[in-house]
């Protein structure tokens, strides 16, 4: 017959039985799970619930990117959201407590993928990558337009949450931009003032591109290499 023995093998609490056999007696561990346990079980589930929050936020997430994407802020109601993501308004406040609160977190969403997406190739020409990242940008505009051309146009946008993420966007790019110059440009105060010019004129550009629809995407990313090959030489040459 098994019998516990007094004490625990090991630190862990695991129960240790004895079984009397010829010779005297042999020590058996006999090991229960931990998740097998009450206790094992609640905890395992209360961290279930913790992973499952971040997929969920994530989707809501998803789900604001396409409904901003063909609609304004303006146009989309909480009951919008919460209908889209198939979640009650309750819910949706648990992760957000405002509408606006989640428009901040499809704002920062949409501004890191953007930069993701037009991660600029270092193994390429810098001219070559410049070209390769400016395609990107453009194509992740299109395709979301609406949100775009709402932010930089004004409106929501000049929400001081909002418009330090377009500002950081457009300092990164400022960055990125001055890293492929020789040192002694890219130290230049007047070499960020003259990237950061380009980075709006490419903005505007892109507005009115969106706006009007009156030329290729190519010929938009041809304008703006030249525009930045204007700013690249004024640099070299000063």
């Amino acid at each position: 017959m098994l019998e516990p023995d007094a004490k625990p093998l090991d630190l862990f609490g695991f129960p240790v039985y004895s079984i009397q056999c010829r010779g005297g007696k042999a020590r058996v561990r006999i090991t229960i799970r931990f998740e097998d346990t009450a206790i094992g079980k609640s905890m395992t589930n209360q961290t279930s619930t913790v992973q499952k929050r971040i997929p969920r936020r994530q989707r809501l997430i998803e789900v604001g990117m396409d409904l901003f994407c063909n609609h304004s802020y303006e146009e989309v109601a909480i009951d919008d959201i919460a209908a889209t993501a198939d979640i009650s308004k309750g819910l949706l406040y648990y992760y957000f407590p405002t509408k606006h609160d989640f428009y901040i977190a499809v704002v920062q969403h949409a501004a890191e993928q953007l930069l993701k997406e037009t991660e600029p190739d270092l193994t390429l020409d810098p001219l070559e990558a410049l070209r390769q990242a400016l395609n990107a940008y453009f194509a992740y505009v299109e395709h979301h337009a609406p949100v775009y051309l709402a932010l930089l146009r004004g409106g929501v946008g000049s929400d001081a949450q909002v418009a330090a993420i377009i500002d950081s966007v457009r300092q990164t790019y400022v960055k990125r931009v001055l890293e492929r110059f020789p040192e002694e440009i890219r130290l230049s105060p007047s070499s960020e003032i003259a990237i950061s010019g380009w980075v709006g004129f490419v903005e505007a550009t892109s507005v009115a591109w969106l706006e009007q629809r009156t030329m290729e995407r190519e010929h938009l990313c041809d304008l703006a290499i030249t525009a930045f090959t204007v700013v690249r030489n004024w640099l070299i040459t000063r």
